[in-house]
């Protein structure tokens, strides 16, 4: 009796494989969509992996898919770049609608998304949904509103909030985004008619009403932060994950040094570095996020890839922290392969290549911890047993 395709073993041999902390010469056996252990003398069909690296596939911890035309320019994109696991930090749940057919799926990415985040009136991030609405990537009515329950909601009060949750809830979102914005200055700033919403966010005294609604939803919250009092107000109010870095301004070192009684309840924290990405290592700003990253890592938190760059992949932010010396080549290619896609799917078994684990992997050419540049170097991918030819298709250039 002839064995199935999908439950025929195969063995990959001769290639090291990452454990997190080095690359070891090994084999391991894939049936289905695991790996197992080794068969001892089953018949199985061998792939021969010489002289190469085998790590997990990466993950994307922040961008945000607003545009369903191009989903699978999208798709293809991140597989060709090895990132099988993405988290959008906000998106409409009309379009989150679109995606859930081509996603979470072999071969496809898999993807889980919020949706309209909560701000304050007037709020960020409005003032990206007028500009998209302008270049025509966002519908031109929601320039009208803003996109005002189509991509975002202005609370002001706890009755704002108790308008606008069951709508939130009935899109299905996979979790909860809230947008702080020096909310150490919450009342000057909402009340300043000639600042942009980019320099406004939610009522940090709103956050744990969030927070508690979404723990009854079963569901996570994220906090967009930018300075380390917004990352204080995030953390006292319980949210899960910290969606950004603070983005430090020269102008005022201190107010983006993180404390050290924040650091105390380890948690999620993404990188996104866009601001600095015409920073050098010696930057001010640089040292002093060096600074906050190091002691988050020594406080036990799990540092993330995320890139918050619109129609950019995370391959953008690797090589922006690797070029201002922000992590070591072992430190990216962990945070890339193993905390970011556990910290998106964590109740999965990736992010690991042992039995029992979902056999999904990448093959490079290199050793990525002598060479960060090497994680790029793909040569085969798998996906849960089956491997991946990422189609043709691109993400086209913003050109705007």
């Amino acid at each position: 009796m002839t064995t199935p395709e999908r439950l025929r073993i195969t063995e990959y041999r001769g290639a090291a494989w990452f454990d997190g902390t080095r690359f070891t010469k090994r084999s391991l056996w894939v049936r289905g969509s695991r790996f197992i252990p080794n068969p001892g003398g089953l018949g199985h069909r061998v792939v021969e992996l010489p002289g190469r690296y085998v790590v997990p596939p990466y993950g994307e911890g922040h961008n945000h898919w607003l545009e369903p035309d191009l989903a699978d320019a999208y798709i293809q994109e991140h597989l060709r770049e090895g990132i099988f696991y993405v988290k959008d930090q906000g998106t409409s749940p009309v379009f989150h609608e679109r995606l859930r057919p081509l996603v979470n799926r072999t071969p496809s990415v898999d993807y889980v998304a919020a949706h309209q985040g909560l701000t304050g009136p007037a709020g960020h991030p409005m003032e990206i949904v007028d500009q998209l609405c302008a270049f025509g990537i966002l519908p031109s009515e929601w320039s009208a509103t803003h996109g005002e329950g189509a991509a975002v909601f202005a609370i002001a009060s706890e009755a704002d909030l108790d308008r606008a949750w069951p709508r939130l809830l009935s899109g299905r979102p996979d979790f909860i985004k809230v947008f702080l914005i020096h909310s150490d200055e919450y009342a000057a700033r909402r009340d300043d008619q000639t600042l942009s919403p980019k320099a406004r966010g939610i009522d940090p005294t709103l956050v744990p009403a969030v927070v508690k609604r979404a723990r009854l939803a079963n569901l996570k919250v994220s906090a967009h932060i930018e300075n380390a009092h917004d990352f204080h107000v995030a953390v006292s109010a319980g949210v899960d994950e910290i969606a950004h870095m603070p983005f430090v301004d020269a102008a005022d070192l201190a107010a983006y040094r993180l404390a050290d009684d924040d650091l105390a309840l380890p948690k999620v924290v993404a990188t996104t570095l866009d601001w600095a990405r015409d920073a050098d290592a010696d930057d001010p700003r640089v040292h002093v996020q060096r600074e906050n990253l190091s002691r988050l890592r020594a406080a036990g938190w799990t540092i993330v890839i995320g890139t918050d760059r619109f129609r950019e992949t995370a391959r953008t932010e690797v090589d922006l922290l690797a070029r201002l010396e922000l992590m070591t080549n072992l430190e990216l290619l962990r945070a890339w392969s193993i905390d970011t896609p556990r910290s998106i799917f964590p109740e999965r078994a990736i992010g690991l290549l042992e039995a029992g684990a979902e056999a999904s992997f990448l093959v490079l050419t290199g050793n990525p911890i002598e060479e960060i540049a090497r994680s790029h170097a793909i040569v085969l991918r798998v996906k849960n047993g089956e491997v991946v030819e990422p189609g043709l298709a691109r993400i086209p250039p913003l050109g705007i």
